[in-house]
């Protein structure tokens, strides 16, 4: 019995000392490997963030416009284009110049003929005028426009209009042409027809300025007409009909005394010596 009990108290104790072993590496086992302290990052709160600052907004100085038209007066003078106005007309080979529904009508025929009609009554110095110009047939080198400060056809200054998009200025005098403003593109005009085109000269002494649908496109000096009538003109360049109607003209008067004496827009060019002789011009007929 004695030896028995030996055994038995063996036994027991070699299970508690495995039970007690298993337990230790368990614990040894869970526990991580020891190392050096790992610093724990805790982000920063800022409260107040910077933030750019802004630059100062420059804003430009907007200047007046110049007023490129002083010294408009009053309206003197209007007409409408019914057959009692005082305009020359003609009928024959070349064309015609007649009235319409409230328009004065240059229709050429003819090749590369001319029309013409001035105004038996106006007489004009200085002045601001308008005119609409309505060209219903027109192309390529065509060309329509203003007789201004005429004593007579040749002689005048002479305002053009071409049917491809430009403008140009000549004097006419004894029937010789001297160019003042050289053919200029204009944005205001489209090639082509039809078009319609507010037409402005302001006249003060020597000096003419031009504006197309209330754009100002260029100025010149000249002294030698100073004064005198108003007619319209129209030249075709090839085979094919023109024809251009003038409405709605209106003419105001223009003080002196209200324009600056450094007005001037743009400096202007000397004449040039380019010369040429006007083709004869069709008869004209009274009304």
């Amino acid at each position: 019995m004695k030896f028995i009990r030996s055994i038995l108290w063996l036994c027991v104790a070699w299970l508690l000392a495995a039970c007690s072993a298993v337990s230790s590496q368990e614990v040894e086992t869970s526990l991580p490997p020891t190392g050096p302290p790992v610093e724990t990052i805790t982000s920063t709160v800022i409260w107040f963030p910077a933030t750019d600052t802004p630059r100062p907004v420059v804003t430009p100085t907007l200047l007046p416009t110049r007023d490129l038209r002083p010294g408009v007066g009053e309206q003197i003078f209007s007409d409408l284009f019914t057959p009692d106005s005082e305009w020359q007309l003609a009928r024959d080979a070349a064309g015609s110049v007649a009235y319409g529904n409230h328009e004065l009508t240059l229709a050429i025929r003819q090749p590369k003929a001319a029309l013409f009609s001035l105004n038996r009554q106006l007489f004009l110095s200085d002045f601001y005028l308008e005119v609409t110009a309505n060209p219903s047939l027109c192309r390529g080198e065509d060309v329509y426009g203003l007789l201004l400060r005429a004593a007579a056809p040749t002689d005048a200054y002479r305002f053009l209009v071409s049917c491809n998009g430009q403008l140009r200025l000549e004097r006419i005098k004894n029937s010789k042409v001297v160019i003042l403003q050289d053919w200029t593109p204009s944005g205001q005009v489209p090639p082509g027809s039809p078009a319609i085109l507010r037409i402005g000269v302001w006249a003060l002494r020597n000096e003419l300025r031009f504006f197309v649908n209330d754009f100002y496109q260029f100025s010149a000096s000249d002294p030698i007409w100073r004064n005198g009538g108003l007619g319209f003109y129209a030249r075709s360049a090839g085979a094919n009909a023109l024809t251009v109607n003038f409405t709605n003209l209106a003419i105001y008067t223009l003080n002196p005394e209200e324009v600056p004496p450094t007005e001037t827009p743009t400096a202007t060019p000397p004449p040039t010596a380019t010369v040429t002789r006007i083709a004869p011009r069709p008869t004209y007929l009274n009304p």
